[in-house]
Formats: structure tokens, sequence, C-alpha cells
């Protein structure tokens, strides 16, 4: 608790309102009764997360409530927007879906109604910790900014990118003159040779 009080008020409405957000959304958000003749009357609902809207609604709530909880205990979350970025997104997502989802769906209940109430002090909690953080003026400056990273850093390998070599001039082949040479010098020696195995005695006479 010593933690959570040295949050912002912004942070402990949202982590407060969150919370109990997340318990009655296991509460029946619609209800409906019926009549079962001889054995009485009954009823039956279902709570917020039987429809997509409601299990988003509920995804959000928990993933704000891990990131409260993240920084409470001073964990760094590696993500590229700051925290009440994350709070004012996720406290805005989750008062429209829940709002919406008490609007469409039939059978209303009280926990329905009490969920729509929590939900809009989640993202009154965002609202606080945005003007905490320097107010809309911080949050379109940081929006600009991460805009203008994710541009530059994609033009930044078609930038660095060197350029192509020249192509490069090869020599011309050496000429066949040498080998010609030496296969002419060949040819005399042997020339040379030829007399000199003629003038030889062919051998003793009997």
């Amino acid at each position: 608790m010593d933690r959570l009080k040295a949050l912002g008020r912004g942070t402990q409405l949202m982590f407060i309102a969150s919370v109990l957000l997340l318990i009655i959304s296991f509460f029946n958000w619609q209800e409906v009764d019926f009549d079962l003749g001889p054995l009485g009357e009954g009823s039956a609902g279902v709570g917020a997360w039987d429809d997509l809207g409601g299990i988003i609604m509920g995804i959000l709530t928990i993933v704000l409530i891990a990131r409260i909880v993240a920084r409470m205990a001073a964990v760094d979350v590696p993500i590229p927007v700051s925290f009440a970025m994350t709070s004012v997104v996720l406290g805005v997502l989750i008062f429209i879906i829940a709002l919406l989802k008490n609007l469409t769906d039939d059978y209303s209940t009280w926990a329905s109604y009490v969920g729509v109430g929590l939900a809009f002090l989640v993202a009154v909690g965002a609202w606080l910790e945005v003007q905490d953080a320097g107010g809309m003026e911080s949050l379109k400056t940081e929006a600009t900014s991460y805009g203008s990273s994710g541009g530059g850093s994609a033009a930044a390998p078609a930038a660095a990118a060197p350029a192509a070599p020249p192509p490069v001039e090869t020599a011309p082949p050496a000429t066949s003159g040498a080998p010609e040479a030496a296969s002419e010098a060949a040819d005399d020696a042997a020339g040379a040779a030829a007399p000199a195995a003629d003038d030889e005695p062919s051998g003793q006479q009997t």
C-alpha cells in the first residue's frame, strides 16, 4: 500500500477502479427471469465475458492492472510509449467498450451499470495521470516524436547503403609469343642433335 500511495492520484484511482471492474465483470451483467410453473421461478444470466466486447474489455483491464503493478514494483517495461500514454489509451478503450456493451445488451443488471461507472472512473484516473505528466501537449509531443523517429529509422538504412563500386577493367590476356619462342628453340636443338647421331660408328666389324 505504501508504494501505491507514493503514486499519483490518477494512478491510485485507475488501480482501485480497474481491480473492482475486473471483479464485478464476473457477476451477471445480463439476467432474465422465467417461470417454471409448479417448480416456481428461475433466472439465468451471464457475466461481462459472454461476448467479444466483454472479453476485450476484460483483457484490457488486466493489462492496465499489470502495467500499474509493474510501475509500483519499479519494473522497467520495454515499450516505446510512456505510462501516461498507455493509461489514457487503455482507460478510454475500457470505458467505451463497457458503455457500448451496456447499451447494446438486453436485460442489463445492476452489475453492468456499476461496471460502466467503474470504467468511467478508470478513464478519469487516466486523465488525471495525463495532467500530472504535462497535459495533452506532452502526449502530442510524444506522438509526434514517435512518428518522426519511426520514419527516420526506416530511411536510415537506405541512406546508409554504400554506393556500388565502379567496374574494374581487366587486363588483356598475355600473348602466346613466349610459348612459340620456346617451341622454336626446342626444334633447333633437335635439329642440331640429329647430325651428331649420324656421325657415331655403327658398331664393330666381325
